[in-house]
């Protein structure tokens, strides 16, 4: 059986069939024609055929090794036509987080390695986006935990096409992107629990085309405050999280950093890492940062108005993006309440924010 003779179509389709009980089918269609001398096709009969996935075109490691499947198939006039996995379970389904990575096919008739191997090209990778799906372009080194977590059931990921761009303030990563041409006031995003139609009685969040981002339940952030990106007066890398910042009475929607003592202009505080921000896509202009509004976040503060105890009134010092005692509250000059204490000298303390 000559191996230059073997035509490896590669037809690998993947059987979206939504059952309720067990999801989309993963099995991997595979056709090939088995020919000997001459072109001729290999008698009919019953072959054993080892198909291999690895995830080098050459590597034999068992590292590399991603998935091994046998099968006895019966050929007939050479065609050979088999499915991968044979049998359609959740214990043969291929995981689908082995096709977050570029694989390639080594097919074994006979014991008659068939070469080179063939690369997995477009249908396969669509199971990745099955029920535990994963989509990534990354390196090795970034898939490998990925992929182990995902096996190992904790959960599915999504790591778009990593990017350079040199200007400043761009991200350098792009995840799951959703584009829609026309018709903004359709969601392009929905997710539902409950059942398969994502009807209103089970939609849970969704991203209308027109920006609106609507869910049923609460957002948790890392952060603990709310802020707006808000450009600063002056260079921004004089400022640093917990400066205590004021109105800009010189530019239109501009913080600077607080300079005098009860200081009704005050504005906020350098957010430290903000639990949400608005503002739009400011963050990826020059000159702006986080103001926290409201929330708890860390504040750089002096006992030069004297010591500072849980529960105390804080305002604006005379040191540059420090907060202080408010002794005499005054109007539009307090920035909140104390969650910490410092007895002397200056440190960072966390403080609920009520800008009054």
């Amino acid at each position: 059986m000559r191996k230059k003779n073997l035509f490896v179509l590669l037809i690998f389709i993947g059987i979206a069939l939504f059952l309720a009980a067990c999801g989309p089918d993963r099995q991997l269609g595979y056709q090939a024609v088995l020919t000997g001398t001459g072109g001729v096709p290999v008698p009919n009969g019953n072959y054993t055929v080892l198909v291999k996935f690895w995830d080098d075109p050459t590597a034999t490691t068992a590292g590399d090794l991603i998935y091994s499947d046998t099968q006895t198939v019966a050929v007939t006039n050479g065609m050979l036509n088999i499915a991968i996995p044979n049998l359609v379970s959740e214990a043969n389904n291929i995981d689908p987080s082995k096709f977050a990575q570029p694989l390639w096919a080594e097919i074994t008739v006979n014991g008659e390695k068939l070469s080179p191997r063939q690369k997995l090209l477009g249908t396969p990778y669509a199971f990745s986006l099955v029920g535990g799906a994963a989509v990534l372009v990354g390196n090795d080194a970034q898939a490998a935990p990925l992929i182990a977590n995902n096996a190992a059931g904790q959960g599915a990921f999504n790591v778009g096409n990593r990017t350079t761009n040199s200007a400043a303030g761009s991200p350098g990563t792009r995840g799951l992107t959703v584009t829609i041409l026309d018709n903004t006031d359709s969601d392009i995003i929905r997710g539902c629990a409950g059942g398969f139609d994502c009807s209103s009685a089970y939609l849970r969040f969704r991203v209308n085309g027109n920006g609106n981002v609507t869910a049923d339940g609460s957002f948790t952030g890392s952060g603990a405050d709310y802020a707006e990106w808000i450009r600063v007066e002056g260079d921004v890398s004089t400022f640093e999280p917990g400066d205590v910042l004021v109105i800009s009475a010189t530019q239109d929607r501009t913080v600077a950093k607080s300079l005098h003592a009860n200081d009704s202009s005050l504005a906020g505080v350098y957010s430290t890492a903000p639990g949400f921000v608005g503002g739009g896509s400011m963050e990826t202009q020059p000159g702006y940062i986080p103001v926290a509004m409201m929330g708890i976040v860390p504040v750089k503060v002096t006992t030069a108005n004297g010591p500072i105890h849980r529960g105390d009134l804080l305002t604006t010092s005379d040191i540059p993006g420090y907060a202080m005692l408010a002794t005499n509250p005054q109007f539009g000059a307090v920035i909140g309440k104390a969650m910490g204490e410092i007895i002397s000298g200056e440190g960072v303390i966390e403080v609920m924010l009520l800008l009054k």
